[in-house]
């Protein structure tokens, strides 16, 4: 970080020390925009933790999310998109050089980016070394607005 910057922290359960006893923000009056930026939803989509116990607030936040669908698409894609997160969790040594993200919010980028892949009736075909890199390939097909 540039000299000079600083990060405000966590209390211990994870909220931040700015919110009064009724939570409300003390600093703004409306939630500022990093609040709205951090969106744990993704998390929740992509079926894991924010974090470790450090985050409790946020992961029972996060386990609380129900999703409804209103097409069996929408049902498999979700479920594509956590079969992408715990591939990606689980499987993390079948990227080249072990390389997959390790931190929940990459985690979770990466299987909304990849999901794709799973919707492939045939992906189960693949060994894990093919799909990891038809996750990278999806992902830079996102990235690139394919």
């Amino acid at each position: 970080m540039p000299e000079g910057d600083r990060i405000m922290g966590y209390r211990e359960d994870g909220t931040c020390p700015m919110l009064d006893t009724g939570r409300r923000c003390t600093i703004y009056e409306h939630r500022p925009q990093t609040c709205r930026d951090y969106d744990c939803r993704i998390f929740a989509a992509a079926g894991i933790d924010a974090g470790g116990s450090d985050k409790h607030v946020i992961n029972r936040r996060v386990r609380a999310w129900r999703f409804t669908y209103a097409s069996e698409d929408e049902r498999l894609t979700h479920e594509a998109v956590r079969t992408a997160a715990s591939f990606v969790q689980e499987r993390r040594s079948s990227f080249p050089g072990g390389r997959a993200p390790t931190a929940p919010t990459g985690i979770a980028v990466l299987a909304v980016k990849a999901y794709p892949v799973f919707l492939d009736p045939g992906v189960h075909e693949k060994s894990d070394e093919e799909i990891a890199m038809a996750i990278i390939k999806a992902s830079g097909a996102f990235d690139a607005g394919e």
